[in-house]
């Protein structure tokens, strides 16, 4: 076990540990101390699985009499990545995914191309007794950064993609595998020394009734008054740039989405935490380094892209900065008790089911 700081837990004092350890040296005891384990409990026991291991990521799932094999892919040479590809290639399509050589590279945390390390991409897959590969969740644990650019301790989950091959969905298996996933982004924050804060994603209006079920909401602001909101326009930017001239590349389309997030059972974020999280979300998947382009004029094109999409958003929240959180079925209830809601509607495209868990 590995050497852990020897101070109390969360400044508590524990005299006994319930899994039968040191409760200074005791993993489990300082993992139950993230915020994210109530909502890693709560999903567990609400569940339909059961789990070989509660506090570890990789571990046996079994529900009446089946059983599923949960592992966390570290590796950009494993070759079950070639598997996970090929089952995102036939969900998506190839418009919408990475080649194989990014995704490595993002498992990594290093493109050799660009000579830059960043956030370590984690795929979680599960697998059936045979061994054949039935749902991947996959994402990274993001520092929250201050004014000047410099981490806060505090961090945040962001989802990629959540995919089921189609004779195993509407079993729970995505659910499990966000549940491996929430472990895992929680050890990691741990061992450190930060906080997972929140969960963070960019979703689809046909996905929403999953998110909803494992406890994100959408984002409102007050825009008029205590009776009317506005759904936050989240517009996810282009996420591919011509090297020679910094702009997005003619194929690259922006796209908006659902922004979508969870607190982990405890207080919803406040203005200023939205924004860190929305910065720590768009600087992964958008800001690319100087070294990935053909001149400093190319990277200030980028960059100044890129602002563009911050400044707009960060500009709508201190206009708005009077926040609530509500899925679709307490929307429902604010519109019955004469609340005017506007959504953002653009991000409602394709066909209904196509992201079926």
């Amino acid at each position: 076990m590995e050497n852990l700081p020897n101070r109390e837990l969360e400044n508590q004092e524990v005299l006994t540990c319930p899994h039968g350890a040191d409760p200074a040296e005791c993993e489990a005891c300082w993992l139950e101390k993230q915020p994210a384990w109530q909502t890693i409990e709560k999903l567990q026991k609400g569940g339909p699985f059961e789990r070989s291991d509660r506090h570890s990521a990789d571990c046996t799932i079994e529900s009446e009499g089946k059983k599923f094999r949960i592992e966390v892919i570290e590796k950009g040479e494993d070759p079950e990545i070639k598997n996970v590809h090929r089952l995102f290639l036939k969900t998506f399509g190839k418009e919408e995914i990475d080649p194989q050589k990014v995704t490595r590279e993002a498992v990594d945390g290093y493109s050799p191309d660009w000579n830059t390390h960043f956030p370590k991409y984690r795929i979680v897959t599960v697998k059936d007794e045979r061994g054949r590969l039935a749902s991947v969740f996959t994402g990274a644990q993001l520092d929250v950064l201050d004014e000047n650019g410099k981490p806060t301790g505090e961090a945040v989950f962001s989802v990629g993609y959540a995919v089921t091959a189609e004779t195993k969905r509407q079993k729970g298996l995505a659910r499990e595998a966000y549940i491996s996933a929430l472990i895992d982004a929680a050890k990691q924050a741990k061992d450190e020394g930060k906080t997972l804060k929140f969960a963070i994603g960019e979703c689809t209006y046909t996905s929403e009734k999953f998110w909803n079920n494992v406890g994100w909401k959408r984002i409102y602001a007050q825009t008029k008054d205590k009776k009317n909101y506005a759904e936050l326009k989240y517009m996810q930017p282009a996420l591919d740039f011509d090297e020679e001239t910094g702009k997005p590349t003619e194929d690259a389309d922006e796209c908006p989405e659902h922004l979508m997030i969870d607190s982990f059972g405890r207080n919803p974020p406040n203005t200023e935490e939205v924004k860190r999280s929305y910065e720590a979300l768009l600087h992964y998947n958008g800001d690319w380094p100087e070294s990935a382009f053909e001149s400093s004029k190319a990277h200030q094109t980028h960059i100044k892209y890129m602002t563009g999409f911050k400044t707009k958003f960060k500009r709508f929240l201190d206009d708005h900065p009077q926040l609530i959180y509500l899925d679709a079925e307490n929307r429902e209830k604010a519109r019955q008790q004469g609340i005017k809601i506007k959504e953002h509607t653009a991000a409602d495209r394709g066909e209904t089911g196509k992201e079926d868990f």
